[in-house]
């Protein structure tokens, strides 16, 4: 981290962004956050408004560092058409209005956004992704693909770091508590076929990557993820942890298509794996490796 460095992060509030500010702010760096609140300098929160692309100006004066964290949780909502051009617009427009209002910064020096590990589709779960696949054609794929393109705009003026984010195993938030809930209950079991694979990493080391790449001064495409398990193994780890039985039958894929709607299709019932060869030899060394330790560490 250099010593005059002042990092604006957009979706500071979310989960790898409480986690990140958090890391950033113990090794001395200046840290501030967009929020669609009102602006609260004295604690580094500054208004923002991305749907008028409107941002505080005082957010902006000699930033070094963009982070864009900005997005609605894929997997929240039912994905109506109105949920889908949130999807996109809290990606795409994010980002589109970051670089209006940065544009001209002279002082900005590297922009990091995240991204999605789903982004090369999910034709093929034996298949390992690596960051030179091309994009997949699914919906959650033509998003991100676009979410990337608006990054590319930063290129022009500094370094950009596209961060293709894994699933995030947290307690509070993601997938893991929508899946603990029914365990603890003695009512969980896998989805669909259960063998639909699934990148991981654990949210100290998601937030640790992106320090990494600050650091470290790292620009390109990564898939940031520790492993890939799929939703069997996933499902019977988290049992374990929380010393609970499995005994129901896996959930049929047409209940899941029933309730989910398009998102069972695209999201649930399928997955991927992704490699993550490419940022182990720049050097990062996940803290956690291993599934099971990095899930009972989440519920210590």
């Amino acid at each position: 981290m250099k010593e005059n460095d002042t990092i604006l992060i957009a979706g500071g509030t979310g989960l790898i962004g409480r986690e990140l500010t958090t890391l950033l702010r113990k090794k001395g760096a200046r840290v501030r956050i967009l929020t669609r609140g009102e602006s609260k300098p004295e604690k580094g929160i500054f208004h923002w408004n991305p749907l008028a692309c409107e941002v505080d100006p005082k957010a902006l004066e000699d930033v070094t560092v963009i982070v864009n964290l900005s997005g609605a949780a894929i997997g929240d909502k039912r994905w109506t058409k109105k949920r889908k051009k949130e999807l996109f617009d809290s990606r795409v427009g994010t980002t589109e209005c970051l670089w209006k209002q940065a544009a001209d910064l002279p002082s900005l020096r590297h922009f990091l956004t995240a991204s999605g590990a789903v982004c090369y589709g999910f034709e093929n779960d034996d298949k390992i992704y690596k960051e030179t696949d091309p994009f997949g054609t699914d919906l959650l794929s033509q998003i991100t693909e676009k979410w990337e393109a608006a990054a590319d705009l930063f290129e022009s003026k500094c370094t950009v770091t596209k961060v293709r984010t894994a699933v995030v195993l947290d307690r509070n938030e993601g997938p893991l508590p929508k899946m603990a809930a029914p365990i603890r209950w003695g009512v969980g079991s896998s989805l669909g076929s259960g063998k639909q694979a699934m990148p991981w990493i654990h949210l100290r080391d998601m937030a640790r990557a992106y320090v990494f790449f600050i650091e470290e001064q790292l620009g390109g495409v990564y898939n940031v993820n520790a492993g890939n398990t799929d939703n069997a193994t996933l499902t019977r780890v988290l049992a374990k942890v929380l010393k609970r039985p499995l005994w129901l039958p896996k959930v049929p894929a047409f209940v899941l298509k029933l309730l989910l709607g398009q998102m069972a299709d695209e999201l649930v019932l399928k997955g991927l794996k992704a490699d993550n060869a490419l940022l182990l030899s720049k050097g990062f060394v996940f803290q956690y490796e291993d599934l099971e330790t990095a899930i009972r560490e989440v519920y210590s």
